[in-house]
């Protein structure tokens, strides 16, 4: 490893945990967009069990991220329609401005009646505060495609959670 790649890597390290350290920020005054005191959480065993699960085939997993995809567009512009193209049973939209939505790092498994998908969802609110969560999702085929029958969400900085380590949301 170089010189460069070494001040490059122990910069990182630094500054991801500074995150993690009480008042949430990286050394050398550099704050989040939010100004927010990170608190993260960590669930191995969940994720340890669902990693274990079968690899969803390559035609799945990018229906599925074709739909989680939607949720974004769906209720950042308040769209009941696009909507009922992400879920069996689709949530009310109540009118609010909404913040960003953007589905990220999801992994996609097979579940027995369909597939699982764990993904990063991060929002970007209008004052620039982001915040982000875990969210399983269990998805089903329909006569119209995928579509998430159930959601668990787990905010990554406080906040109630919805799966407890160890839980499997996806059974």
């Amino acid at each position: 490893m170089s010189a460069g790649e070494l001040t490059s890597q122990a910069m990182t390290t630094d500054h991801i945990a500074g995150h993690l350290r009480v008042g949430g920020h990286p050394p050398g005054g550099v704050r989040d967009s939010a100004d927010v005191r990170v608190e993260q959480h960590r669930l191995p065993q969940t994720y340890a069990a669902f990693a274990a699960l079968r690899d969803a085939t390559g035609e799945q997993t990018a229906a599925v991220l074709q739909v989680l995809a939607l949720y974004g567009h769906a209720v950042d512009n308040g769209d009941a329609e696009l909507l009922a193209q992400v879920f069996v049973d689709p949530p009310a939209l109540d009118g609010a401005t909404s913040p960003a939505h953007h589905t990220v790092n999801t992994e996609v498994k097979q579940v027995p009646g369909g597939l699982a998908a764990w993904s990063r969802l991060i929002t970007i609110a209008g004052d620039g505060s982001v915040a982000s969560a875990d969210v399983v999702d269990v998805l089903t085929e329909t006569p119209a495609g995928w579509r998430v029958a159930r959601r668990a969400v787990h905010p990554r900085h406080g906040g109630p959670a919805a799966v407890a380590d160890g839980q499997a949301p996806w059974a």
